[in-house]
């Protein structure tokens, strides 16, 4: 009996953050009329209405929104796991001065707001003269990923066996071949969390985008997000629409990826 109630308070509870999705898929198949007389409800009065997500899409070029958004998120993910994979495995596999040093400073970061960096960050980028790039808009991303990817990656390199590193080395190995052919695909899940966490994270960053980016021409799509908000008489059903636009590729993408997701989560942080 205990089991079956736990079972329906955990639906109930599933239901409960389930609803502000399905408000807002409901939402954007409103008429704007609709949508503002029966706010709670979140099926549409009427035939749903596709044509919204048309008009969202052509009313603010989405389309630039969309691709500005899709190589921000692509170099980050590449430059995180290049970077923090060969940073990592120097930490795990490697004995020199300062290494601890260095590592726990990277670790320490994890307690650092990044709200607190956002002026040096801001001043930093103007003096190099990179407002309104792609670049300006990238390196502190990949910058901000780098506690955590370090931390994950460490952890889970130092559970592959010494051995299999030994051995490369006299089967005539250098360094950098261990790493790309033995140690990089080994970490296959460990990549896949850091991968989606950080095309999570800066598929829906706005803050920063709004702070170094004042072209329209290198909006993202939250950005974007803002033209629909800023109107006096909002459109609720427009801006549902544009808010599934955006959210669209992370539902695509995360169950694809949900088992590598899991894996590297567990197994990086049990081992460590």
């Amino acid at each position: 009996m205990v089991k079956y109630i736990k079972h329906i308070i955990l639906i109930l509870y599933g239901l409960t953050c389930l609803y502000p999705f399905v408000w807002m898929i409901g939402t954007s198949l409103k008429t704007s009329q609709d949508a503002l007389a029966n706010p709670q409800s979140p099926f549409p009065q009427a035939a749903p209405l596709w044509s919204t997500f048309g008009d969202v899409w052509n009313k603010l070029n989405f389309y630039q929104f969309f691709i500005n958004s899709v190589i921000v998120s692509a170099v980050v993910i590449i430059g995180v796991i290049l970077i923090y994979t060969m940073m990592a495995y120097s930490f795990a596999k490697f004995v020199y001065r300062g290494k601890k040093f260095i590592y726990y400073t990277f670790i320490a970061l994890l307690l650092v707001p990044g709200v607190t960096t956002l002026i040096p960050l801001y001043i930093n980028m103007t003096n190099l003269g990179l407002q309104n790039t792609y670049i300006g808009m990238i390196l502190p991303m990949i910058n901000g990923a780098a506690p955590f990817a370090i931390f994950l990656f460490t952890s889970y390199f130092r559970t592959i066996s010494h051995e299999l590193y030994e051995s490369a080395v006299l089967d005539g190995c250098n360094n950098f071949k261990i790493y790309y052919r033995i140690y990089l695909p080994l970490a296959l899940p460990a990549i896949g969390t850091i991968a989606i966490l950080n095309f999570i994270g800066s598929w829906n960053n706005i803050l920063w985008p709004m702070i170094i980016v004042d072209s329209r021409d290198m909006f993202t799509l939250p950005m974007g997000l803002m033209y629909l908000d800023s109107s006096s008489f909002k459109k609720w059903n427009e801006l549902m629409a544009g808010a599934l636009i955006t959210v669209i590729p992370i539902l695509l993408a995360f169950p694809f990826m949900q088992k590598m997701y899991v894996k590297g989560m567990t197994v990086g942080s049990v081992k460590m």
